[in-house]
Parts: structure tokens; sequence; C-alpha cells
């Protein structure tokens, strides 16, 4: 196994990764709170733990990956005010709590589909562990952090923090965690500050379950613990999630897990930055408008365009999301295509020599904290070397390269051959796509008027790829 280095946020520095059990890794992301489609700027972080995860699997470790689905408890205000998020789009759309969240989860698989991101090996849903929260709840009770009142039970986060206050993760006081936020909270709270586990008397409320303590539903951090404790053990490896999540939802997750467990949580928490907009503004639900997956088609994009977008840039950095960087990420996406299509019929099956150079700092550059725009170069430069050298023993290699890029170049590959050109058409096809990579447009408009003559049409696309197709008689 290759050795990760990734940023650690406990640490706040780029640290050697050491699972607990190697070869095995246990992974926990935050997933979505399934009450309306999800926006490209969430994407981006599930495309940003889909690369963590194949770099591992690339490594050699075996990926244990749970992902849990918000479908009750996520208020609009992450410190335990405003309404269910779901039920507030349940009773605007006239439907169940259950059918919005079943609509919308169902629109998220389809999009990380499109993108070709690995499902997760447990997708965990909130409703569905109920009892497991149930039973985290009493043990942190019954350590002394939780206390029950009239509107709910609660975690004494005063308590936990001690007189410091200080966040392990976010490094802020409970003060400065809060300092742009107007709390509101129950009058029977010890302290402002305390978030919910448990919500009781919400009679209003649709989605409620019995408890040893009254009928009420869970507030949202408590199903982070509970479900990631069945599925990954009391201390999981790696936690990642939005750099949003930092100073309250991680925070509060830490404390009520290893007040109930005297244990360390996670050994190391990976977060993303956000996708922006021209204006600089965080891409999100609250903007108002914002992008979706499915506008992308209508635009001209490929989905795995949007896929390479995010490739190409550090996931510890913010992007801008704009036409003109989409238009770059498609014209490298149709150059990788148009490769993949392009390959002789005898394309070697065995990678030259030449080409491990390339796989080693394709790997070096992953782990050297995920610095996925390094890897796009090295990736470009092998399919470019192979079109200088006319020698496609690259393409075992850009094969292997895939596996992490998630561009089912194999399947690009595959469906050229079903409709192979003959064998003298796609000689000219792959000697002119050459010499269009090497900007000699001349002889590529030779190659071009030869392909014509004998019966094909050629376009050439304005992102620099070219489609032929023989001319109906």
């Amino acid at each position: 196994m290759k050795t990760l280095h990734i940023f650690n946020t406990l640490s706040r520095t780029v640290e050697e990764f050491r699972p607990l059990y190697p070869p095995n890794v246990s992974l926990y992301s935050c997933g979505p709170t399934v009450y309306l489609p999800q926006h490209l700027g969430n994407l981006r972080a599930y495309l940003c733990w889909d690369f963590l995860r194949r770099t591992l699997e690339f490594d050699g470790y075996r990926v244990r990956h749970v992902m849990n689905v918000t479908d009750v408890g996520h208020l609009t205000g992450d410190d335990d005010v405003g309404e269910d998020k779901i039920e507030k789009t349940a009773k605007a759309e006239g439907k169940s709590p259950l059918e919005i969240a079943n609509r919308y989860l169902e629109l998220f698989n389809r999009d990380c589909h499109r993108l070709n991101i690995e499902p997760p090996t447990v997708e965990s849903r909130a409703t569905g562990h109920i009892g497991e929260m149930i039973e985290l709840i009493e043990r942190i009770i019954a350590s002394g952090y939780a206390y029950v009142t009239r509107s709910g039970v609660y975690f004494d986060i005063v308590q936990y923090r001690g007189p410091k206050s200080l966040g392990r993760l976010s490094r802020q006081t409970l003060d400065e965690q809060y300092s742009a936020q107007r709390l509101e909270h129950s009058p029977d709270k010890r302290n402002p500050h305390d978030f919910v586990l448990w919500v009781l008397n919400q009679p209003e409320h649709i989605m409620q379950w019995d408890s040893p303590w009254g009928r009420g539903y869970p507030g949202w951090h408590i199903e982070c613990s509970a479900m990631s404790m069945k599925y990954l053990g009391e201390t999981i490896d790696i936690h990642t999630g939005g750099i949003d999540h930092i100073p309250i939802h991680h925070e509060n997750e830490i404390a009520q897990s290893e007040s109930a467990t005297h244990k360390q949580f996670v050994r190391y928490f990976v977060h993303n930055a956000f996708l922006v907009g021209k204006e600089g503004m965080k891409i999100s639900k609250s903007a108002g408008k914002f992008p979706l997956l499915a506008d992308l088609p209508a635009a001209g994009f490929h989905p795995l365009a949007f896929r390479l977008f995010c490739f190409g840039a550090k996931y510890r950095s913010e992007i801008v999301f704009s036409d003109e960087a989409m238009h770059a990420a498609q014209t490298t996406l149709d150059y990788f295509f148009e490769f993949a299509r392009n390959l002789p019929a005898d394309a070697p099956v065995e990678a030259g020599e030449w080409t491990r150079a390339y796989v080693d700092k394709f790997g070096e550059a992953l782990n050297d904290d995920l610095n996925t725009p390094r890897a796009l170069a090295v990736a470009r430069d092998l399919v470019a070397e192979s079109y200088r050298s006319k020698d496609f023993g690259a393409w075992p290699a850009l094969r292997m390269l895939d596996a992490v890029l998630g561009l089912d170049l194999e399947e690009r590959h595959k469906a050229a051959r079903t409709s192979a050109m003959p064998a003298d058409i796609q000689a000219l096809i792959e000697e002119r796509a050459a010499v269009r990579q090497a900007r000699n447009f001349a002889r590529a408009d030779e190659l071009r008027k030869e392909i014509e003559s004998r019966g094909y049409d050629v376009k050439d696309n304005r992102d620099g790829s070219a489609a032929y197709q023989r001319r109906s008689s």
C-alpha cells in the first residue's frame, strides 16, 4: 500500500494517514438532507470524497464507506431553531415527509450515478436508526453530559467543554462559534449553547417516535454519531464533510460521541471548501436559485465535465463556477474521450514500460494531500506523449488512472469498437487526431479531405474534438 498524506482539521496539518486496522479503512461522510435537489455546490463535496475513496483504493486499501441520509430532524437553523426541512417542503408540496425524502433521495442517487460517484458501502437513513439514537442518548445521559427537560433532552456542552470552552475542531470558544447567530432557545435549557439530542412536546411535528423521555424526534447531530458507531465502530479513521460543518455539527458529534464512549471519535477529519459563483458567494439553497446537474446538458456540458472541473481544483480550495471554467473542463473531457474512441483495434493490452513513470507521478500527486490538479496534468501528459510517440501502450496505463478519474473511458472505447471504422479510415482518424494535437492544421485539413473523399462526414467541434460518420448513400 502507498502512503497517503492528508490535511487533518484536528491538527491543522498534513499528516501521514495510518488507519487503525490496515488494509481496512473506515470512512464516514455527512450525506444529503433530502428536502430539495442537491445543487452543484453540494455535489462538489460528494465528488471530493469520491476522489478520496478512489485514491485509498488506488493505494491498495479496502474502504468501508458509510454515508448518512438525513430524512428527519435537520431544522432550518443548524442551532436547533426553525422548522424541520423535510416537513417544510412536505407542507409546501402537499405530500408526506416520506414521499419528499424518497423523491429527493432518488434524485440525489441519480445525480451521483451520472457523475460516476461510487455508492457508499452503506447508505443509512436517519429514520431507520431511531433505536440506535435512543440507545446512544441513554449512554450520554448516564455519563452525566445530558439532561432531560420538558422541551427535550439536551447535551450539556458547557460542562463538556469545561472552563477553557474551546472546541477541539474549530478551536473557537462557544461565544466565538455563535457570534454571528442570534441564539433562540427553550427557557428550560441550562445554557443557550446546549444542543438538543431529542425533541419533546412538539405536537405539530409530523414525524415522531416513542422514547424513554416521551414522544418526540431526534436532533440532527445525534444521527451521525449513532449510525457511524453502528456500522464503523466507536472510532472512525476518516470523517468527511464541508467546512461549514466544522464549528457546530462536527464539534457536537465529537462531544456527544466521546462523552458516551470515552474513546477518540475520529482520527482524521477532512473537510472540503465551497463551490462559489463569480461574485464569490457560496452556492447554496438559501441563496435562492442554485445550479443543478440537470442544467448542464442544456448548456452543452456533459455531467462528467463537472466531475473533471472539480477534479481540477484542490478539495481545500474554493472554486469559482463559470461557463468559461466548464468549457475548459469539457474540452479536457473530450480530449480523453477522443483518445479512447480512436484507439486502434490492436491497441496494446499491457502498459508500455515508459508509462510507469506517469502512473507513479499520478499516485504521488494524489497522495500529496489529494492534489487532483497535478494528477490531472499527469494524465493529460500521458495522452499527449502517446500521440507524440504513436505508442498506444499508454491506453492500459490510462485505464489505471481512470480508476480515480472516473470517466468510464473503457466504455467509450468499447462503444467505438462496436461501430468500428475500417482499418484504413481509423488510421487516418488517428493521424489527424495527432496532428491536430500538434497544431499542424495544414496536415489536418489534408487528412480531413482524404477522409471525406472516402465517404465519411467530418465534424470538428469547438472544444477540439472531432466526430466521424459514414455518409448515408
